[in-house]
Parts: structure tokens; sequence; C-alpha cells
């Protein structure tokens, strides 16, 4: 009888760390790239790159779609191993994005060959989140960022700094124009300090894209120079996100902005975003240092 009911123990053990291990391997896998830190110091608060990505695995990490994905943090550009986006289901990159000569371009369009990688793992289905700075592109990769993400700021025109887009720094109410999207689950039309950017290029009529944040106080081309967050649900299953807003880290504050950052991130990763929303109470440095301490690695 004791040999009998061990071996029923054994059995369960089995079967509970193989269902454990199913359920890992069903988890959706996001990538986040942070670029080299500008405008000023780490820790200013202004273009905050490596912090942005750390707080962001902590959310994920505690928020109510925790056992449904796995986040992984890169840090100064693009991953050094490549071939750890091979499994990837959405990739944020939250970084620089070039201006004329100024800064450097956002790591998935440092060159052709990288837009060429970052065009593979889109044709397969995985996600691109793009985030303030990194929304600036070049017009020789135009076709293939509409493509990803459906719109992107122009700073170039003719191959000249000559921006079609703009930037204004305001604090302004924040509309939804599309409510019934699953990125704004749970948000609420809200107010924020934030350096715009707006008349971003989107193709005209194009149905694939809709817009999410909308705000009516900017200067902007009818019908889409006021949208500054919008998704794009591609023919091959891939999802594009992008938010022009983020040049405060302070913003992370804000409850709605970032239930929609992370309702993003989710969607793009095939993720079910919840009725109501991701959930993750906003965290200081202190504690997103001791949780990524006791990480599992």
């Amino acid at each position: 009888m004791s040999l009998f009911r061990n071996a029923i123990v054994l059995l369960v053990a089995l079967v509970v760390a193989h269902t454990a291990a199913e359920a890992a391997d069903d988890r959706k896998k996001i990538v986040l790239i942070a670029g080299k830190k500008s405008h000023g110091p780490e820790g200013n608060g202004i273009h905050d790159y490596p912090w942005s990505v750390k707080l962001l695995k902590v959310l994920l990490d505690r928020s109510n779609v925790r056992d449904k994905v796995q986040v992984e943090m890169h840090f100064d550009g693009w991953p050094k191993d490549e071939r750890t986006l091979e499994d990837a289901d959405t990739v944020m990159i939250i970084s620089d994005g070039r201006d004329g000569d100024l800064y450097e371009e956002a790591p998935h369009l440092a060159s052709p060959q990288r837009v060429a990688a970052v065009d593979r793992l889109t044709q397969r289905g995985c996600g691109l989140v793009t985030f303030h700075f990194s929304t600036f592109a070049p017009e020789k990769f135009r076709e293939q960022v509409l493509r990803w993400t459906g719109g992107y700021f122009q700073w170039e025109t003719n191959d000249r700094k000559k921006w079609y887009s703009a930037i204004t720094t305001l604090e302004a109410d924040v509309a939804l124009p599309t409510p019934g999207h699953h990125i704004v689950r749970g948000v609420k039309p809200f107010r924020m300090n934030e350096e715009f950017y707006h008349n971003l290029r989107f193709v005209p009529g194009d149905k694939s894209v809709t817009p999410l944040l909308a705000v009516p106080a900017l200067t902007g081309r009818e019908p889409d120079g006021r949208w500054v967050a919008w998704a794009r649900q591609g023919e091959n299953g891939g999802r594009g996100f992008g938010t022009t807003c983020g040049h405060f880290y302070d913003n992370w504050k804000n409850d709605d902005f970032r239930k929609l950052v992370l309702n993003g991130i989710a969607w793009t990763a095939h993720v079910e975003v919840p009725r109501g929303g991701v959930e993750s109470a906003y965290v200081g440095r202190e504690v997103i240092t001791a949780a990524l301490e006791h990480a599992a690695p």
C-alpha cells in the first residue's frame, strides 16, 4: 500500500510539473529594448529609457496578466544576440530617433540589415511597439514602418531635415477617439503634461490603423494631426502600437496613461487584455531595483 501511495504521489507531482511547464511555455514573450540615455544623466526623468524599461518589466511582472507573459530586458540598444528575438511575441523600442544630424537612429532602424530583420519578425506575426522618440523614422524606411506600426514622426522631406510632423509641449486633456478598442480597456480620458509629437505621417484612409489618443488642444492637420497614440492590425496577424507620449518619466504615475501602454504591449503580444485593462500600480526606483534583484534569471 505504501509503494502504491508513493507511486500515486509521484505521478501527481509529475502531472503538476508537466502542467506548469506547459503553462510556462504558453506565456507570451515580451522584449523591452532601451536605447542609450540621452537628454541628460540617467535618473533625471526625461527620456529615461533604462528606467522606463525597468519599470515596465516590474509592472508587467506584478500585473494581472503576469501569468501570461515573460518579460526580457535589453539596454544600450539592440540585443547583442539577435536570436533572442526569434521567439518574441512583441518587441518594444524605447530610444532616440535620428533628427537630421542629431542623435542616432532608433535601434530597429539602424541599418538596412536591421530593418530587414525587423521585417522578418513582423511578417511572422511578432508585434512592435514604438514610444516617443523611437517613432521618428527616415523616409527611406517609410514603407516598412507604415507596415509595422501604421504611423511615424516624419522629420525628413526630400532627403533634408524638414519636418512634416510637429512637437508641442503643454498640459492638455487627452481624448479617446476609439473607446471600443482593446488597448483602451479600463482607460478613461485624462490630462497630462507632455511633449506631444503630432501631425504624424499615416496612410490616408488606412482602415488597419485605429486612433487611440487624441489631443484636441493641438494644432493639427485633419483628420489625424492630433493623434498621439494609435494601433495597427497587420494582414498577417502582426500588430503594431505607437505613442508619441513618454518624454517625462513622471507620466508613468498617471494611471490611465500607464494602463494604456501596458494594454498596448499586451495586445501586440496577442495577450487577451482584461476587461478593465492591465492593472499594475506605479512603483518607485528602490522598489524596482529590489524587485529586479530578486527576479528569477
